[in-house]
């Protein structure tokens, strides 16, 4: 079972996948129904020596003990990068929120920007850390706790001007090490926590300063940075070299989300063998799309 079914097996409801009929639930002896009454109030009673809460595996965020993600984590197949380490079945490892500084006139426009900017971050001259990009406006959960409580605020987009917005910049720029800084205090971490429209890190106090001045309307618009397992990145390392993510339309979010090229189809029908095959980052629904070499 790979990581991915194991987290949808773990979202869905008990009981839900029962293969015992209701009228055989509904005809238990008389005997069978006391020692069920006996199990239902003995489960009133919590036993102490059992632990209630754990840590979610990924983002180390509080969770109940009979799970082993948060609910975050689970739906976008999130993994922490000790299991990227030790496991050929993880996908992606949480590496932390970035921001986009963008230009923008109104809230859609600025989201528009940074959704593009997350997209042009994944190209090889880019951040060689930062694998895959999400913008916050593209999860269907709240981010993790462990991601938000390190920030003021995570919305999908904030003018820099708005008092959340001056939080959130001045948090940022607290967090990045600057280029001109003497002494490095995060020990080889990865501190870029800025990127401009291009997808470019920004680690120049001057020109981080010089963008804010020349643009009449800034935004920030946050994202959360992903790394892929090592064993994923030698698999498809054949691959950077041609754009293998894109937008494209969901049929099942019903939506453009971030896409990633699969393979070539490779069935029987002439109709359909080598059609590009992708697959949605959200839901994992497959579709044929358009061929990822056409734009070389």
């Amino acid at each position: 079972m790979t990581k991915r079914n194991s987290n949808y097996e773990e979202l869905r409801p008990v009981g839900e996948a029962t293969h015992v009929p209701d009228d055989k639930l509904s005809n238990n002896s008389d005997e069978e129904s006391s020692q069920q009454r006996l199990d239902a109030v003995a489960t009133r009673y919590p036993n102490e020596t059992i632990a209630t809460e754990s840590k979610c595996s990924s983002c180390g965020a509080s969770i109940p003990a009979r799970r082993t993600k948060c609910r975050f984590c689970l739906v976008n197949h999130l993994d922490s990068s000790d299991a990227g380490q030790s496991s050929s079945d993880t996908e992606w490892i949480l590496l932390h929120v970035v921001h986009f500084v963008v230009e923008a006139s109104t809230f859609d426009s600025a989201v528009a920007k940074g959704t593009a900017a997350a997209g042009l971050l994944m190209k090889a001259d880019r951040d060689s850390a930062v694998d895959d990009c999400q913008p916050i406006s593209e999860f269907k959960e709240e981010p993790a706790s462990q991601l938000a409580d390190k920030w003021p605020s995570l919305p999908e987009a904030v003018r820099t001007t708005s008092n959340s917005g001056r939080q959130l910049l001045k948090t940022a720029r607290e967090r990045t090490e600057w280029q001109d800084t003497t002494q490095s205090r995060h020990d080889g971490e990865h501190t870029t926590f800025l990127y401009d429209e291009s997808g470019r890190g920004i680690q120049n106090k001057d020109h981080f300063e010089t963008l804010l001045e020349d643009a009449d309307d800034v935004w920030l618009v946050p994202a959360v940075a992903l790394q892929q397992s090592v064993e994923e990145t030698m698999a498809d390392s054949h691959q950077r070299e041609r754009p293998n993510r894109r937008h494209l339309k969901c049929r099942e979010c019903d939506r453009d989300t971030r896409h990633r090229f699969l393979d070539f189809e490779t069935v029987p029908d002439d109709e359909w063998s080598g059609q590009p095959m992708w697959e949605c980052d959200i839901c994992s629904t497959p579709r044929y799309g358009p061929n990822p070499e056409a734009d070389q």
